[in-house]
């Protein structure tokens, strides 16, 4: 039985996370901390009571309680401090998105993993929806991402998604002329990837089109139906990584270091490669003004 303890319950990411593994006959909840600044007591302990799980008042003290983690927090600027004394510990841990607003935050969180030996596992559910991790077997030589929302919360689907599909390194970032936020992103193995982040509001669709050895579309919208279809395989993963089966380190540092570069290379409007005298200086993305309108989507 895999003991899951959860770092912030902020988002609706807990509840139908709660729910999922403790639906399974091999993971529990176990363990819960929360900061208090979005949930009140009330909930905290309804949430506890609810999935038979202890509450704690430091994070910290649930290291040896647990066999695996889950940092949960919207605040991503919380989520080094959060993760780093677990991944040290070498409890296999799980970061929601986005990992981090800042390079050294991202760079932390790695280095941490390295010296703990600890799995890292995270980052958007979108490339896990059955139709998403599909299109890798289209051997993608261009893919288009669509989005919508705010450009770093939520465009971090498209980036992991397409990080995801592709399964190389990126080598170079370019802003194009455009009125939004849109920008090419060449790869290793000579793909490239348009992001578009300006997608309507209303439609809240996350849209993907693959051109390799044949063409996919693939559209995703808000819906309960569709976010069941990625969570269950996003949790398989998570528990295959709390059992050290499996390790997604180099692909969430890789994309996470894309994501920063996206965001500097759209405020700048500079191309921003991978080099690594240039991509240490990537704008870190403060998230007061995002939590200050913050309302919980999933």
């Amino acid at each position: 039985m895999i003991e899951t303890g959860m770092l912030g319950l902020d988002t609706s990411h807990p509840e139908k996370f709660a729910s999922v593994l403790n639906d399974r006959d091999d993971t529990t909840v176990g363990a819960v901390w929360d900061s208090g600044d979005r949930r009140n007591d009330t909930y905290i302990d309804e949430f506890c009571t609810e999935h038979d799980a202890t509450r704690y008042d430091d994070a910290r003290a649930m290291i040896d309680a647990v066999d695996a983690v889950m940092v949960l927090t919207v605040d991503w600027c919380t989520h080094r401090p959060l993760a780093v004394p677990f991944l040290e510990a070498g409890v296999p841990t799980m970061i929601d998105k986005p990992l981090a607003g800042s390079v050294s935050d991202v760079d932390a969180i790695a280095a941490a993993a390295k010296r703990g030996d600890a799995p890292l596992y995270g980052g958007s559910a979108v490339p896990f929806h059955p139709a998403v991790s599909a299109l890798s077997e289209t051997n993608p030589e261009t893919l288009f991402c669509s989005g919508y929302g705010d450009p770093f919360y939520y465009g971090v689907h498209l980036i992991d998604a397409a990080r995801s599909v592709l399964g190389v390194d990126w080598t170079r970032i370019e802003p194009i002329d455009s009125a939004g936020h849109v920008t090419a992103v060449h790869f290793e193995d000579g793909s490239t990837v348009t992001f578009d982040f300006d997608g309507s509001e209303q439609d809240a669709t996350f849209a993907f089109l693959s051109v390799g050895d044949r063409t996919d579309a693939v559209a995703i919208e808000s819906t309960v139906s569709e976010l069941e279809r990625m969570y269950d395989p996003f949790l398989d993963g998570f528990v295959a990584a709390a059992r050290g089966e499996r390790n997604d380190r180099h692909r969430l540092i890789d994309g996470a270091r894309l994501h920063l570069g996206v965001q500097t290379a759209i405020e700048e409007g500079k191309p921003v490669p991978s080099d690594e005298d240039v991509i240490p200086a990537a704008t870190p993305v403060d998230s007061t003004p995002f939590l200050a309108d913050y309302e919980p989507y999933y």
